[in-house]
C-alpha cells in the first residue's frame, strides 16, 4: 500500500461519510416536512371540527332561545285566561259590561283611527306615518284582545 492509494482510500472514505451525512440531513428534512404537513393536516382537521361544533352548538341555543320564548309565549296566554277565570260570578249587568269591554274598545280604536285619518289633509306627509302607526296599534290590540279568549274550562 503505496502513500497515493492511502490518500485516495481516506479521502475517498471522507467524501463518502460525508455523502452520507448530506442524505441523511436531506432525509430528515423531507421527514421533518412530511411530519408538519401531517400536523398541519390534524390541524386543519381540529379546526374544522371546533367550527361544527361552535355551528351545532350555536343552532342549539337558538332552538333553546325558541323554546323558551314559545314557553314565555304560552305561560303568559296561561296565566291571561286564569285571571280572566278567576274572576268569579257577580250580578248579570257587572257581566255584561265585563263582555262589552273589549267590543267597545276594539270600536273606539276603530273610530279613532278613521277620524285620525280623514282629520289629515291628503298631501300630509305625516299622514301616511300616523296612519301606520295607528293600524299597527289597532291590529295588535285586536289580535290580543281576541287571541286570548280560550273556551271556559269548569263551570261556566
Amino acid at each position: 500500500m503505496d502513500i497515493g492509494s492511502f490518500l485516495g482510500t481516506t479521502l475517498g472514505g471522507g467524501l463518502f461519510g460525508l455523502l452520507g451525512n448530506v442524505a441523511s440531513k436531506v432525509v430528515g428534512l423531507y421527514e421533518a416536512k412530511q411530519a408538519f404537513a401531517q400536523k398541519k393536516e390534524e390541524w386543519g382537521h381540529d379546526e374544522r371540527l371546533a367550527d361544527i361544533q361552535m355551528k351545532a352548538k350555536a343552532a342549539e341555543n337558538a332552538q333553546q332561545l325558541a323554546v323558551t320564548a314559545a314557553s314565555g309565549s304560552w305561560s303568559g296566554l296561561t296565566e291571561s285566561l286564569k285571571a280572566e277565570t278567576s274572576i268569579g260570578a257577580s250580578y248579570a249587568w257587572v257581566n255584561a259590561v265585563r263582555a262589552l269591554v273589549r267590543p267597545a274598545l276594539t270600536l273606539g280604536l276603530g273610530t279613532f283611527l278613521c277620524a285620525a285619518f280623514f282629520a289629515m289633509p291628503d298631501g300630509d306627509p305625516a299622514r301616511a306615518s300616523v296612519s301606520d302607526s295607528l293600524l299597527f296599534a289597532a291590529v295588535t290590540a285586536v289580535v290580543w284582545w281576541f287571541g286570548d279568549r280560550g273556551q271556559k274550562t269548569g263551570g261556566s
